[in-house]
């Protein structure tokens, strides 16, 4: 009756998922990574991206069409700073999140010197 009452109970409960994690780095090109290069790399490169992380590691990612991170969101990111949360599965990050932490350096026009 315990052993019953212990798989009723084991079935009852809601299986613990775990909790995606978050990296914070760059979007560039794998031979900028390499370089550890972010604000010239040529987008030539935007065809192989992979997330370059503060401490020098590069993090492959999972894009295409009708993913969570698609070609348009990586040109609107690349070498821009990104919060990217997922899963890593076999050294390759599978996101389900992709916030741009940096915006564009707009630079306006002073008029102090005029």
């Amino acid at each position: 009756m315990k052993r019953l009452l212990a798989l009723i109970v084991l079935l009852a409960t809601p299986l613990a998922r775990a909790e995606p994690q978050a990296w914070e780095g760059w979007i560039v090109g794998e031979p900028c990574a390499a370089a550890l290069q972010v604000a010239d790399c040529p987008l030539r490169f935007v065809d192989r991206p992979v997330l370059l992380l503060e401490d020098g590691r590069k993090l492959a990612f999972l894009s295409g069409e009708g993913g969570a991170v698609t070609p348009a969101d990586v040109d609107k990111v690349y070498a821009k700073k990104v919060r990217m949360t997922g899963e890593a599965k076999d050294g390759v990050l599978q996101p389900v999140k992709l916030d741009q932490l940096e915006t564009s350096g707009e630079r306006k026009f002073f008029k102090g010197c005029l």
